[in-house]
């Protein structure tokens, strides 16, 4: 998908770009439903791209979003926080009815406080990965150079 923003930083060989909803989600189908949707807040995100072609900040640019990487940070941001909540679950579940461990007289409290701690745990790793995640989106043109393009997409 070809988007269009505003490059607020660079770092290295990336661009930290604020962008807006790009056409194809304008009266989309499945725009309520979309998972590349639930990223733009307010009709506006932020994304990190391979800075290939050397936008400096303030540059008006356009820029490849791969699908892929949209998938893939929906994957991490949702699935992996569930996955180490329900490994606490089950864990605890196991704790407490195989080997009758019990936190208090609460029923399920052992449960409740592993799960708990796995979702943190989750939310370690989904940060984590946020910070390794370098996708395959680049940009592809410099629209405008840099104090006229900021106007246009603040």
């Amino acid at each position: 998908m070809r988007e269009v923003g505003i490059v607020k930083h660079v770092k290295g060989k990336f661009a930290e770009i604020r962008a807006t909803a790009g056409k194809e989600c304008n009266g989309c189908a499945g725009e309520k439903s979309c998972v590349s949707s639930s990223l733009w807040k307010n009709n506006k995100t932020t994304i990190i791209v391979k800075n290939v072609i050397d936008a400096k900040k303030g540059d008006l640019v356009a820029f490849e979003l791969n699908e892929s990487d949209v998938l893939t940070g929906a994957f991490i941001i949702y699935v992996i926080p569930f996955l180490f909540f329900a490994v606490g679950i089950i864990l605890g579940i196991t704790l407490e009815k195989g080997f009758g461990f019990r936190l208090g007289e609460l029923e399920n409290a052992l449960s409740v406080v592993v799960s708990a701690i796995f979702l943190g745990i989750g939310m370690l790793v989904v940060r984590k990965k946020d910070r390794e995640q370098k996708g395959h989106s680049y940009i592809t043109e410099i629209l405008e150079k840099g104090e006229n393009a900021s106007r246009i997409n603040n």
